[in-house]
């Protein structure tokens, strides 16, 4: 059997709670010891232990306190035969994910093993030890049967003992999962050659299930839901129903386009730099929201359109910036020479389709993984910070290795440095659609001393992953249907001509 996993955690965070509960062993009562603390990588967690001093039945969960992620991830971790590192490494699953093995087709469901941190053999070997644990048994029910797990636990041994190359995905709805990266400060910037990351968005069933959205059969305030799964609207609703009030009126006007009074509706929400707001509903826990937009033109840049969400029900809020008008041909490079205190001032927006880089740190942040935010310099040296320690906790931790740990705080205590200016360093920030931005200190850009704009050919890849081809295809199949149109046409005037 492996070894134990040994949890470190800060037991100052909060008082431990103790209280009797039956013990489902032997029926007596034991005792329960519930902490809210922090570990590294999460923000708070609620550590539980159950014991039971008739019968000596222990048992210990760890359920997430926190925030859910705001989009589901899915980690697929490559462990080649022989390579018994990576079967070491620290595995973090939340009561909702799923881990599989695909060569063998073995599922680990959410009920099973929730709320664990252990390692990839750990987490494997506790499965095959539940299946041994009944195997006398079926054996005796049922020789096939028993004959089947028996040779599947053979093949589960051959993969961890480094007999067999295997792969491991933990796919988790609610974001709260974790497998180690021992190459880079980012999973999802491809630099672990064994560890890829992908964040997706949650399917509505996905957000039932972990209890983000209400059941199917009631929406918010006891509301039924709708066929397009949003709550039902009654008719004599005073500001959403069929003759509402306020600004709900506003905006139904203007989705009728109907009559003057919508025109004059059109023009006024079309005003430049004016604050848009709309009803919407609650991604979180889908009660009426409001939803803001606002959308303003940044000179030698584009227009950009900044985005809010908030609900007063849950407290939920989101916020984010998209570049506005047609995508760009080309992608933008835009590096800063950061050495005075006016750099660390300049305002910056970066989408989610860019990266960012520090070269005299060796420091690449990828795509997606900060979102779209406007900030200043110096904030967005905050905001890598905070979102690298939130992810690299596994190396700052009481558990990491001390070479890991020395070589982290040394990498952060080199990015403050950068922030304190204690010697000059470079910001680039390369956005494939060019949807992204660095003030500068001149009326033109192209003439700031310290900054340098390079426009450049996108790849294949990104056309690809943005879905540019796709649009490239949809515009070249539109152009070949409009001639298809005009030869139709033309034929059919020189028949009548005849």
């Amino acid at each position: 059997m492996a070894d134990p996993e040994v949890l470190y955690v800060d037991a100052h965070e909060g008082e431990p709670m103790q209280f009797e509960s039956l013990c489902m062993e032997c029926m007596e009562n034991g005792t329960t010891t519930m902490v809210l603390t922090k570990i590294p990588h999460f923000r708070e967690v609620v550590v539980c232990s159950f014991e039971c001093e008739h019968c000596g039945n222990r048992n210990n969960e760890l359920q997430f306190a926190g925030t859910y992620g705001e989009t589901g991830v899915r980690y697929s971790l490559s462990l080649p035969a022989g390579d018994m590192e990576a079967r070491s490494r620290q595995v973090v699953k939340s009561d909702a994910a799923t881990a599989s093995v695909r060569e063998l087709e073995f599922e680990i469901p959410p009920a099973t093993q929730k709320g664990t941190i252990t390692t990839v053999e750990g987490l494997l070997r506790e499965a095959g030890d539940a299946l041994r644990a009944l195997q006398p048994q079926r054996i005796l029910q049922s020789p096939e049967t028993g004959a089947a797990v028996a040779a599947f636990l053979d093949k589960l041994d051959a993969c961890l003992d480094g007999s067999t190359a295997f792969t491991l995905v933990l796919d988790d709805p609610a974001g709260n999962s974790y497998i180690e990266s021992t190459a880079g400060a980012d999973a999802a910037a491809g630099r672990d050659p064994l560890l890829k990351l992908e964040r997706y968005e949650r399917t509505p069933a996905q957000t039932e299930a972990i209890g983000l959205l209400p059941s199917p059969a009631t929406g918010p305030s006891g509301r039924g839901i709708g066929a397009n799964g949003l709550p039902e609207i009654a008719e004599d609703d005073v500001h959403h129903g069929a003759a509402p009030v306020g600004a709900a009126a506003a905006r139904r006007g203007l989705a009728k386009m109907e009559g003057a009074a919508e025109s004059s509706l059109i023009h006024r929400y079309a005003a430049p730099e004016e604050v848009v707001e709309l009803p919407s509903h609650c991604s979180a826990c889908g009660s009426p929201s409001t939803a803001r937009m606002y959308q303003t033109h940044i000179p030698f840049f584009k227009e950009v359109i900044l985005m809010s969400d908030s609900c007063d029900m849950c407290g939920y809020k989101s916020s984010e910036v998209k570049g506005g008008g047609a995508i760009s041909e080309r992608g933008r490079s835009v590096t800063l020479h950061v050495s005075e205190q006016d750099d660390l001032r300049r305002d910056v927006i970066k989408a989610d389709t860019a990266t960012v880089e520090i070269p005299e740190l060796d420091l690449e942040v990828s795509t997606g993984t900060m979102g779209g935010l406007i900030s200043t310099v110096e904030g967005l040296l905050d905001t890598m910070s905070q979102t690298l320690k939130g992810t690299q906790g596994f190396h700052l931790g009481d558990s990491a290795v001390e070479e890991q740990k020395k070589t982290w705080k040394t990498f952060f205590a080199e990015l403050d440095a950068c922030k304190a200016l204690e010697r000059p360093w470079t910001l680039v920030i390369r956005d494939p659609l060019a949807n992204s931005f660095i003030s500068s200190v001149t009326e033109d850009p192209m003439k700031d001393p310290r900054m340098e704009i390079e426009d450049y050919e996108r790849s294949a890849e990104d056309d690809e992953h943005f879905g540019i081809d796709h649009l490239k295809a949809m515009d070249a199949a539109e152009a070949s249907r409009a001639r298809t149109q005009l030869e139709t046409v033309e034929e059919e005037s020189k028949e009548h001509g005849h």
